[in-house]
């Protein structure tokens, strides 16, 4: 594992400041300092201060031919998150912006950058980075001798400053083929201005998503060279962090002295000396979520083998491998303070996938399984995967041992509710977005580390879902709903599940948990099981409370207004249902004739 450097503008950072700063800071952290003999820090400042310097421009070793890399990119963005997640963020940033236009062809915000801040940035150096973006000869020169300096096989890290992270854009589809990138670190980066839009283009036409594992980018708000921007902009796969490394700061001593930076160069260095590989394995009884989410973990790898189309497999094993990278991480989290865990947890920590324990009764396999079905298994991704989700039952019911027809039966029985429910209402159902609604998720969303899930007050009993797997051990949240938000998503189908059959409080159903909760009825029923026979009597009082919530509102707001338009398609989806259930027979044994009332 090797260490490359690539320096600014100036004398190229001979005095090794930067690795000092670096080592200072892993030590500060527990880490190893990384060693000069394991650092390449190639010397380019004299091309870059001489006319003389020519050297054609290495060709590209990565991309060119015309394939779809769309699975390539799947597992790289998977990477990132996984690298984003490690590194954490500085909680004492603050989004400022630094109001200076982009560089443009005449370097004239170079120019007043040299009168504004005559210490730091000189003549020469402003003519180092001119002579690099201007003259072909001088680039190839300069990318020729940092290769000369690159190992032809083997892992590197690659860290970027300031000109050097243009370098390194210009490096990246440009390493020998048999070098892979375990990180790429780029900071104080203008790579995102106009002036090295030629640079950014080759990139993004020849990103080598195979063999560069994840890029990070840190810039400052006060850095005048980033200006307070990243280069997310620019470049779609870098994973930005803004830190705070003072007034008017940009030398690369100042970056490696944050420890997010030098966190993304450490644990990308020392990744295996620093992965452990067992949990504590303190231990307590198989919970309700617990199973649930072994069962769901399991059905999207059922799902992945029906889908027959090869870009939507890729992209939707990739999101489910991100949701359990996820939940992997907080259970590590939970080890570490010593809570105790069920067994399966620890199983998925150590990378092991635990068995789909024997823990439902069939009536209650056919809610988990029918919920399972018409939930959004990807969030925050959005990937249409319903129609593989119905094939998936039949083999997944065989596997867990249910009766020969149980699976064909579940589907087509999903299916026929799914069309009676569209010819009943004034448009199709989208069936991951009542689902993902059901599970009482608001806002599911990526975030620069890690997936963010929050709840509304009603369904969880707070104005947000508490982080973490308290839930999971003794003294957790009633229910086990703090698992959601701990997860940031994953097992959005078990507090669906939960609150269908009641686990979660006898609230009022939502239209979207009501939709759910008759499917499940309707799909125990057909399977020769009890349901939920006072669903009927719970969707008539909801009808009527709305319709006299809006004739109330109605009367005296907006002819058009939203929240009316809101509640009258909400009414419209409840009556669909109460007609369903009385249609069906879903109803209560002592009202046989309510239907034809």
């Amino acid at each position: 594992m090797k260490l490359i450097y690539l320096h600014g503008v100036g004398d190229g950072d001979t005095s090794r400041s930067w690795l000092d700063a670096l080592n200072a800071s892993l030590v500060a952290q527990g880490m190893p300092a990384i060693t000069p003999e394991d650092v390449i820090a190639p010397q380019y400042s004299d091309l870059l201060s001489t006319a003389n310097s020519e050297a054609s421009v290495p060709k590209p070793t990565a991309g060119g031919e015309k394939v779809d890399r769309s699975a390539e990119r799947a597992e790289f963005i998977h990477r990132q998150i996984e690298a984003a997640r490690v590194v954490g963020a500085d909680p004492t940033v603050q989004s400022l912006g630094f109001p200076l236009p982009d560089f443009d062809p005449a370097d004239a915000v170079l120019g007043a950058l040299a009168k504004a801040m005559p210490d730091k940035w000189f003549a020469d150096e402003i003519g180092q980075i001119r002579a690099y973006v201007y003259r072909k000869g001088l680039r190839g020169a300069v990318l020729s001798r940092v290769l000369d300096a690159i190992p032809q096989r083997g892992e590197v890290v690659i860290l970027g400053h300031s000109l050097g992270s243009v370098v390194t854009v210009d490096l990246l589809s440009r390493l020998p083929v048999e070098v892979s990138v375990r990180r790429v670190i780029t900071i104080g980066s203008p790579a995102h201005t106009k002036l090295f839009a030629v640079s950014r283009r080759e990139l993004i036409g020849n990103f080598p998503y195979a063999r560069t594992n994840s890029w990070l980018n840190f810039f400052s708000t006060h850095d005048p060279v980033t200006r307070a921007r990243g280069l997310a902009t620019v470049f779609a796969d870098v994973q930005d962090f803004r830190v705070n490394i003072g007034h008017m700061g940009h030398s690369s001593a100042a970056y490696l002295g944050q420890p997010p930076v030098a966190r993304a160069v450490g644990n990308a260095f020392h990744r295996s000396a620093l992965t452990p590989s067992r949990t504590r394995r303190v231990t307590t009884a198989l919970t309700d979520d617990t199973a649930a989410l072994v069962l769901e973990l399991h059905f999207q790898y059922a799902v992945a083998e029906a889908i027959t189309d090869a870009r939507v497999k890729a992209r939707f094993t990739e999101a489910v491998r991100i949701r359990r990278a996820e939940l992997v991480d907080h259970i590590w989290e939970a080890d570490k303070t010593g809570q105790p865990l069920p067994r399966e947890l620890h199983q998925l920590a150590e990378g092991e996938t635990p068995k789909v324990p024997d823990y439902w009764s069939t009536a209650a396999m056919i809610e988990q399984l029918t919920i399972l079905a018409l939930s959004d298994l990807t969030a925050p991704f959005e990937i249409d995967i319903a129609d593989s989700a119905f094939k998936a039952l039949p083999p997944f019911a065989a596997q867990l041992g249910l009766a020969p027809g149980f699976g064909d039966t579940l589907a087509k029985t999903i299916r026929s509710f799914n069309d009676a429910i569209v010819k009943l209402g004034k448009a199709g159902v989208n069936w991951q977005r009542w689902a993902i609604a059901g599970a009482g998720v608001a806002v599911i969303a990526i975030a620069p580390i890690g997936l963010v899930a929050l709840a509304p007050a009603g369904a969880a009993g707070a104005a947000a879902m508490t982080g973490g797997l308290a839930a999971l051990g003794p003294g957790g949240m009633a229910g086990g709903l703090a698992t959601i938000g701990g997860i940031a998503g994953t097992g959005a189908a078990i507090t669906t599940a939960a609150t269908v059959s009641g686990r979660r409080g006898a609230h009022r159903l939502t239209s979207e948990e009501l939709l759910l909760a008759v499917a499940v009825a309707h799909a125990q029923k057909t399977l020769g099981h009890e349901f939920d026979d006072g669903l009927w009597s719970r969707a008539s009082t909801a009808a009527a409370e709305l319709s006299a919530q809006i004739n109330t509102v109605e009367a005296i707001s907006d002819p058009k207004a939203r929240s009316v338009a809101a509640m009258n398609s909400e009414l419209d989806v409840i009556s669909n249902l109460v007609r369903f259930l009385e249609a069906n027979e879903l109803m209560p044994p002592d009202m046989p004739l309510i239907a034809s009332l």
